[in-house]
This record gives structure tokens, C-alpha cells and sequence, in this order.
């Protein structure tokens, strides 16, 4: 009992540290903080179930006698794409075999709290419509026997402890099968570790018992269940744009050191100036055709101009950085590129596609010497 408590602890200790380091990151993207309410979800299934002991497994018996029934309610809430944590209530029938079992049947009720981790969100990319998901759990929990939960035929047996609640270590897999927002099918893997005590026979090389469970169920989201990532400031163009800032004050301070008035100057009439289109850009996130809320405004923009002046005509060139990825990969990723914004420029402004044409060049060119400014597309007016 000491080092199955000793034991716990520890889990208990390794929870709480791991559940304060979780933040809402996953493979480099920082994910915006939602309500309290979000990524919440309640589930509800049914099973079977087999009781694990030297006894048990020595038994003469087919797993079709072994085989007991369990259901289980849970509640829980993912913190990012890749870490949650849930409360599972659950409860069942053991049926034992082995011939020293003081019952055959016995009842159970049981909870448990887990740590869950999505491999495939973290070892791959998040995506919210993905169908499949596999999950492994660690966590800790209680089991407590119900209904006269066993007589000892004989007390003063070294083989009978009185002993009808455990603490337990529980660890599973979870396969989940996401059929909407916010339905999803799952089938769970579990296996819990209880003193050997639990079922009123203690076994002569172990401390330890084992429940292993499987459970079929539905799970329902409740409020918002999608991440959302943050747009994170690109500093290395906040730092040219601070750059140009500080060109134009110096220019402004030299041109206030001028004299005001030069009687005996020749008054100079300015020629009127068209107005000269400059090249608009749309930076990218590294890996992606995406464009973010905060460069919305260069397509913006480029339909006022085409608009404003309805014989002109627009070149999308888009590229990827040399740094990254194969030159094949960037190739295809900057065709992306130009194409989503050219949609952007149809689609969302009513501009006529006739006055939009694209081109790319992967990292072929690199317009910029700055490596992650290369992760663009540039509007050239025709």
C-alpha cells in the first residue's frame, strides 16, 4: 500500500507540473486564447471489460467468461490542439474465473482524471475537419466496490484481505472519428492497475491487479471547439516600415532648415504629377497560401486602384523563400500563392478576371534580400 501510494503521488505531482507548462501552442503557432466556455465537450459510452490477476490468467475459463460490462459518462476540455484533460465517472460488472475467487460477480464504481495528448495534431498539423484523431491518456482515479463486495469463507487465509476500494494508476488509448463540429464517434483502449487486494485475494508474487476496459461512445462539443491562430507581427517588415519613418523625418528636418521665402528666386510652377501606382505586397506565414486579417489591406488596396482606373491591369507574382523546403515544394507553394490572391481580388472585391494575370517563381528569384520577406506575392500594375 505504501509504494502504491508513493507511486500515485508521484503521477499526481508529474499531472499538475505538466498541466501548468501546457500552453496554447502547437508546432510553432500560437493559438488565440478563447472563453472559458470553448473546446469543452461531454461524452457517454459503453463496454466490456476483463479483470487481470495470477489467478485470473491461470484460470480455466474462455475470454467470453471473462468478459464483464462497464459504461462510463465524461467531461472535458481541450487547452490547445495538442493537450486536455478530462473527468471520467464510470462503472461496471467483474466476473471472476479463477477458483479461489470468493464471487463471480461483482459490481464496481469508478472515476478517474486524465491527461490527454493528440499525437496527430502534434507530431503533424491541426486541422479542425481532420476525421481521425489518436489519443493517449495517462491519469490517476478510485474504484469502489458496491453490494456486499465479498465474503471471506475463511478470514484467517494468508490468500482473503478485506479490501473492497483502490486507488488506481490509469492509462489508454483513444481512437476518435470526428463526424461533424461537434459530433464524434470513439472507441477507448483503457487499462487501470489496482491493489491485488481489491477483489479480496491477494496474490503470492504481486502487488498489483489489472482492469482492462474497452468502451464504444459518442462525444458532443459544447460551445466553440475550433482553434484559432493568432497573427503573430512580422517585425522584420514593422522594422522597415520603422525604417522609411525615421528616412522621412530627416528628410523633413533638412528641408525645415531651408529659408521660407527667397524674394529673388524665380517662382517655379510645379507640372502637375500623375498619380504612379506602386507595387503592392502580400506577405505570407511560412509554409502556407493563407492570406492573414493584417495584409488584407494591400488587396484591398490594389481593387480600390483597379477600380478607380478601369483600363488598368494587374500582375500577381508570388515566391517562396530559398531557406525553406524543396524547390519543387516552394515552386507548387508560390503557384498557391498567387492564385489565392488573385481569388481574393475576384471573389471578394468584384474584380473581372480578364484584368488579373499570375505568375510564380518559387525560389527561382528572390525579390528581396531579407529571406523571409520572400514569402509573398507583389502586385505589378500593366
Amino acid at each position: 500500500m505504501k509504494k502504491f501510494s508513493l507511486l500515485l503521488i508521484s503521477i499526481l505531482v508529474a499531472f499538475g507540473m505538466t498541466a501548468q507548462e501546457v500552453q496554447n501552442v502547437s508546432n510553432g503557432t500560437v493559438y488565440l486564447k478563447d472563453k472559458a466556455g470553448s473546446h469543452w465537450y461531454i461524452g457517454v459510452g459503453g463496454g466490456t471489460n476483463i479483470y487481470l490477476t495470477e489467478f485470473e490468467n491461470k484460470a480455466d475459463a474462455n475470454l467470453m467468461d471473462r468478459l464483464g460490462w462497464n459504461g462510463q459518462i465524461e467531461v472535458g476540455k481541450w487547452n490547445s490542439p495538442n493537450w486536455g484533460a478530462r473527468l471520467v465517472i464510470d462503472g461496471g460488472n467483474i466476473k471472476h474465473v479463477a477458483s479461489n475467487a470468493v464471487q463471480s460477480d461483482r459490481n464496481w464504481l469508478g472515476g478517474h482524471v486524465d491527461l490527454m495528448y493528440n499525437v496527430i495534431n502534434a507530431w503533424g498539423s491541426y486541422n479542425p475537419n481532420r476525421v481521425y484523431s489518436l489519443i493517449p491518456y495517462v491519469g490517476f482515479g478510485y474504484v469502489y466496490g458496491m453490494n456486499d463486495w465479498f465474503k471471506k469463507p475463511d478470514p484467517d487465509s494468508p490468500l482473503f484481505k478485506g479490501q473492497n476500494q483502490s486507488l488506481t494508476l490509469n492509462a489508454g488509448l483513444i481512437n476518435n472519428f470526428q463526424l461533424s463540429n461537434k459530433v464524434a464517434l470513439f472507441l477507448e483502449l483503457g487499462i487501470r492497475s489496482l491493489q491485488d487486494s481489491f477483489d479480496g485475494v491477494n496474490g503470492p508474487d504481486h502487488e498489483y491487479d489489472a482492469l482492462a476496459t474497452a468502451v464504444l461512445g459518442v462525444k458532443f462539443g459544447l460551445g466553440k471547439q475550433e482553434f484559432t491562430p493568432a497573427e503573430l507581427m512580422d517585425y522584420n517588415l514593422i522594422n522597415d516600415l520603422n525604417s522609411q519613418i525615421n528616412r522621412l523625418r530627416a528628410e523633413n528636418e533638412q528641408l525645415s532648415k531651408r529659408p521660407t521665402s527667397c524674394p529673388e528666386c524665380e517662382e517655379v510652377v510645379a507640372a502637375p504629377v500623375e498619380a504612379v501606382y506602386i507595387p503592392n505586397v502580400v506577405f505570407f506565414r511560412i509554409n502556407s497560401a493563407k492570406i492573414d486579417k493584417g495584409q488584407q489591406v494591400s488587396v484591398y488596396n490594389t481593387a480600390e486602384y483597379l477600380k478607380a482606373n478601369p483600363n488598368a491591369t494587374v500582375k500577381i507574382v508570388a515566391y517562396a523563400d530559398a531557406q525553406t523546403g524543396t524547390p519543387e515544394y516552394n515552386f507548387a507553394l508560390s503557384e498557391k500563392r498567387a492564385k489565392a490572391v488573385a481569388d481574393a481580388l475576384i471573389n471578394e472585391y468584384g474584380i473581372d478576371s480578364n484584368r488579373i494575370s499570375i505568375d510564380w517563381k518559387g525560389d527561382t528569384e528572390q525579390p528581396y534580400a531579407e529571406n523571409d520577406w520572400n514569402r509573398v506575392a507583389i502586385f505589378f500594375a500593366e
